[in-house]
């Protein structure tokens, strides 16, 4: 009886854990959405990250949408500074604000499940505003080139089309302060950021009631000022930095 039990109580325990992720999915979809990835459900095999190291702890916007002083790396007015980095299939490409009178840098990953399903999301916005450049920026040290190449050249018609650039170690989203997976920045034609931030309210996009980025790119182009300066990122868990 002893030995049947011994047996049992790993399948009564892995009954229990299923029972009650099903039952937070049924009851609570929402919040489920939000700590999905942390408990691995969303995350393929192998997904970058670091064993031990807590979400993001990542600042709500003000009333007013402004900046909070307490995010770290650039603040509203502020340049890019020189970026040059390597394209994925070889090469090296330097960003330059002034070739258009917008600018979108935003940070992705080749395993983040959250960077994943924006990339539909991105194309589309990409599509809508032609007139403006875009930038993907990889930061991760556990990814590759050889990864993302593999990911974001594998063929599939909804991939991210725009073009995605390898940060070796992390230098540039250490000077932006990116700390998620997807993270934007909007700079115009001076190169002052203008925003950054989330995309928009919800990693489903079947929930999203709130297109930030759509939005403040409207604004911007009509000579209005943007909504928000500063929306958190619908990031996962932090960019795999090297420690300096």
């Amino acid at each position: 009886m002893k030995s049947s039990l011994r047996y049992l109580t790993p399948l009564f325990v892995t009954a229990l854990v299923a029972g009650t992720i099903y039952a937070t999915y049924l009851f609570a979809p929402k919040e489920f959405e939000e700590c999905c990835e942390y408990i691995g459900l969303l995350a393929p095999e192998g997904v970058s990250e670091v064993p031990g190291v807590d979400h993001a702890d990542l600042e709500r916007a003000a009333e007013d949408g402004s900046l909070p002083a307490t995010v770290p790396g650039l603040r509203i007015g502020d340049g890019p500074g020189e970026i040059s980095l390597p394209a994925l299939a070889g090469g090296t490409v330097k960003i330059d604000c002034s070739k258009a009178d917008y600018t979108m840098i935003v940070w992705v990953s080749c395993y983040c499940p959250t960077s994943k399903i924006y990339e539909e999301r991105l194309n589309k916005l990409a599509s809508d505003f032609d007139n403006m450049q875009w930038y993907a920026v990889n930061s991760s040290a556990m990814e590759s080139v050889a990864e993302l190449y593999d990911h974001f050249d594998d063929g599939d018609p909804n991939r991210l089309r725009i073009p995605v650039l390898k940060d070796d170690r992390n230098v540039i989203a250490d000077r932006f302060g990116a700390r998620v997976t997807t993270e934007t920045f909007i700079f115009d034609r001076q190169g002052k950021l203008q925003y950054r931030g989330a995309i928009d309210d919800a990693r489903n996009p079947q929930s999203v009631e709130v297109e930030y980025v759509r939005t403040v790119l409207t604004e911007l182009m009509t000579s209005r000022a943007p909504s928000w300066r500063y929306q958190p990122p619908k990031g996962c868990c932090p960019i795999d930095r090297v420690k300096p």
